[in-house]
């Protein structure tokens, strides 16, 4: 390889070594970006101004697009404003992106049972208690749940 052949291989690694330290540090701040409106989301939905943090939730989502917890989130507050298609959609989101995380199906399970589709909820809840058996607030909800199927039927 010739020199000019050389200092073009140079200069072309080096300019590569730059795009991706900006692409890397652009991806850092879309995630410190992407928390802070997950935090203020937070705060929005613990004051029940639910259509805000559907707001704030949809905003970090545009940002981190694969971050399971931030669909959670927003199919919680969805649910809270009994947008119940939307939030079953989140929840959906949420457990393909985080298949291990039992919060993902307690939220498609809320959706569900908002839908009334009642069997699907409690077999929401049952994959939900698969992943954490010990959670008694999944136990009730599940039984919420299966009540409201054996009075429906």
């Amino acid at each position: 390889m010739g020199k000019a052949a050389m200092t073009v291989v140079v200069v072309v690694r080096a300019a590569m070594a730059v795009v991706v330290a900006v692409e890397a540090e652009e991806a850092e701040e879309r995630g410190r970006r992407a928390e802070q409106l997950k935090t203020d989301g937070n705060a929005a939905f613990r004051e029940a101004r639910y259509a805000e943090a559907v707001r704030l939730y949809s905003a970090a989502v545009e940002l981190e697009p694969e971050n399971g917890v931030l669909f959670s989130n927003r199919s919680g507050a969805l649910t809270a404003l009994a947008s119940y298609d939307l939030a079953l959609a989140d929840a959906d989101r949420c457990t393909a992106l985080r298949p291990d995380w039992p919060k993902g199906f307690a939220r498609r399970a809320a959706a569900l049972h908002g839908l009334r589709r009642f069997a699907l909820a409690v077999n929401a809840y049952d994959a939900a208690l698969a992943l954490d058996p010990s959670d008694g607030i999944l136990v009730t909800a599940r039984r919420q749940s299966s009540f409201a199927l054996a009075i429906e039927t």
